[in-house]
């Protein structure tokens, strides 16, 4: 149970409340016991009721339970961190971590020291909290409206050359059209020698308008062909971020599922062997609990890492299920294959060192499921076959391959 804020009892008798207008009731110098989470999102502290709430939750408990929402609600802005102008999103969520574990623990914030004197052991910056989370918020809209605005940008540029086209276009056309006029004139006052000096103009005429229309047409292209790589490279650097796991860096679920259907469709057409692992950190849970979520992150990561270096090919596929589940999609492998990369998975993750722990204080295994595409399997079912062979390695004790 993480340090309460009802670190003392407030007044018992609701009369001693009565006489306090709203600004006493939030000012903390008036109240100084008083929770300031609520003091932070403008509400006025009540005393504790005398009697357990209808849920059977006591005021220690519901306290707790808030510190910890808000904690969750910091480890979520980590996780899913959107890009801010001017801020590395790795400090940005290393900061929202540490952020969450104040909040939790009443540790030091961010950028102080345990030992300096303005830590305030004991006490939580809920101000500095509520900044953090509003330079987030506003941070990441001005982000947003900045790509919304380039947007709408490139498109006035395509609309603006688009037009201009149109326009150069039919005055080229006017110069065509009066040539062709003083020609249709010409050869009705069967004038030979002028008729031949003005179809000898024309032809110069012509070949220079086409000239002028090519040399404009190739550079319109060259510039907007410029203008769709730039906004092709952003969509596909945008495509990629939504698609990367912003804890440990490699493809999350929403690629997985879509690489999942494109090789099932592979082995259907083609008839290749492929091979699924599901790795499960092992008492991921305890690890949290008993070393934090910041040492969790770290595990999470390193497993990552380690999936990564054995999974080498080129078409071998790592992501990150959620929470501390992983999976690897192998084509061209044989279940007898990918069993033998699943035991150097497993020497390789018990090899790990966690930063901030000593190897006798956290010992980091996992299990794995093997499964290969059988006839008949879509992504469902191969995955859930996969799945249950984890549970069973999970079952027969853990750190293990089945």
């Amino acid at each position: 149970m993480v340090p309460s804020i009802w670190s003392c009892p407030l007044p018992q008798n609701t009369s001693q409340w009565k006489g306090n207008s709203p600004t006493q009731l939030n000012s903390l110098a008036n109240l100084p016991m008083a929770p300031k989470a609520l003091v932070m999102f403008g509400k006025a502290p009540r005393p504790p009721e005398t009697k357990p709430h209808e849920d059977g939750l006591s005021n220690n408990q519901l306290a707790d339970m808030a510190l910890d929402t808000l904690a969750g609600i910091l480890h979520t802005m980590a996780e899913f961190a959107l890009e801010q102008e001017g801020v590395d999103l790795p400090t940005f969520r290393a900061n929202a971590e540490a952020w969450a574990k104040h909040i939790t623990l009443a540790t030091a914030p961010p950028g102080v020291a345990d030992d300096d004197p303005k830590a305030r052991k004991g006490r939580r910056e809920w101000e500095a909290v509520r900044r953090f989370v509003r330079d987030y918020c506003q941070g990441s809209c001005a982000r947003a409206a900045t790509v919304a605005a380039d947007l709408r940008q490139v498109i006035w540029v395509f609309i603006r050359n688009i037009s201009q086209a149109f326009t150069q276009d039919e005055e080229i056309d006017g110069r065509l059209r009066a040539q062709m006029n003083r020609l249709e004139t010409l050869v009705e006052t069967n004038a030979t020698a002028e008729l031949k000096r003005e179809v000898l103009d024309a032809v110069g005429t012509f070949k220079q308008i086409l000239k002028e229309r090519s040399d404009r047409q190739r550079n319109q292209m060259e510039f907007l062909g410029a203008q769709v790589r730039t906004l092709g490279d952003d969509l596909e650097s945008a495509r990629r971020e939504s698609e990367t796991d912003p804890l440990t860096r490699i493809p999350n679920r929403k690629a997985f599922d879509d690489y999942l259907a494109r090789s099932v469709e592979m082995h259907r057409a083609f008839g290749h062997a492929m091979s699924m692992l599901i790795v499960d950190v092992d008492n991921f849970k305890m690890v949290n609990d008993s070393n934090g979520h910041m040492t969790g992150d770290g595990v999470l990561r390193d497993v990552a890492k380690s999936l990564v270096k054995v999974f080498l090919r080129k078409n071998d596929f790592v992501a990150r299920l959620g929470g501390d589940e992983f999976a690897v999609i192998l084509r061209e492998t044989s279940e007898a294959d990918a069993r033998t990369l699943a035991e150097r998975v497993l020497t390789r993750v018990r090899a790990l060192r966690v930063a901030g722990t000593s190897p006798e204080s956290l010992a980091v295994t996992v299990s794995i499921g093997v499964a290969e595409i059988a006839a008949g399997d879509d992504d469902r079912t191969w995955l859930e076959r996969a799945d249950r062979v984890l549970y069973l390695a999970k079952e027969a004790g853990r750190d293990r391959a089945l």
